[in-house]
Parts: C-alpha cells; sequence; structure tokens
C-alpha cells in the first residue's frame, strides 16, 4: 500500500513541477499528493489492515 500512496504522491508533484515550472506548484502538488495519499491509504488500511474477528 505504501508504494501506491508514494505514486500518488510523486505523480502530484511531478505533474504540477511539469505544468506550472515553479518551486511553489511542485510544493502545491506535493501537499495535494500527500493528502490524497495518506487518505486513500486510511480507506486501504481501515478496510483490509485493521478487520476484526468479528467481521470475518
Amino acid at each position: 500500500m505504501g508504494l501506491v500512496t508514494t505514486a500518488i504522491f510523486w505523480s502530484f508533484e511531478f505533474g504540477f513541477n511539469q505544468m506550472f515550472h515553479t518551486k511553489e506548484a511542485r510544493f502545491t502538488g506535493a501537499v495535494i499528493g500527500l493528502a490524497i495519499g495518506y487518505i486513500s491509504k486510511y480507506m486501504l488500511d481501515r478496510k483490509f489492515v485493521f478487520v476484526s474477528a468479528e467481521a470475518e
């Protein structure tokens, strides 16, 4: 799951850098990518990792 969230982070960071060519845009893309990555990791972990024995 860490590879997926890292790919999300990098794609947003590099994508914003390629579109706008500024340091601020790269940082903005990094923040957006990091937020999306953490939210998706939380949702995936909640569904697959932290499953109670009763749910099975």
